[in-house]
């Protein structure tokens, strides 16, 4: 069996510390999604947002709230899991996927000013690093 690495004594992250982070930046995300859906537009894309967009992106609030909490809840190993996973599958659908056309084509990403869509590319390739990191280092 492979060892657990999670409870490492020396290491620049702890599984526990991963999960507080997750959960501390999506719980952000979430509640940004809920209050202020405009900006998840705004902030990212060179484009309007749309009263659907925002009804879409509200609802979708409640599933990151979810997550965050929840993953405080359970075994710190496979929170990590989930999260990784999680963190994955998100940059490849959303800011990836802007960015490199993986399935939707010239989405109009914004480059300029801050926020703007650099924040969630290096967000989340930090958060797959660091998982990355938590599980396999």
């Amino acid at each position: 069996a492979a060892p657990n690495r999670i409870s490492r004594q020396m290491s620049l992250i702890t599984g526990e510390q991963y999960v507080q982070a997750w959960g501390a930046v999506f719980g952000v995300y979430a509640l940004l999604m809920l209050l202020a859906p405009e900006k998840m537009v705004s902030d990212h894309f060179k484009a309007k947002c749309t009263p659907m967009t925002a009804f879409w992106i509200r609802g979708q609030s409640v599933a990151w709230a979810s997550t965050s909490y929840l993953l405080q809840k359970i075994d710190t190993a496979d929170a990590v899991d989930f999260g990784l996973l999680a963190i994955i599958a998100t940059a490849l659908l959303y800011p990836y996927n802007a960015k490199f056309g993986l399935i939707s084509k010239k989405m109009p990403v914004k480059y300029t000013g801050f926020p703007n869509h650099y924040v969630p590319e290096v967000l989340m390739t930090v958060f797959i690093a660091a998982g990355l990191y938590v599980k396999y280092a």
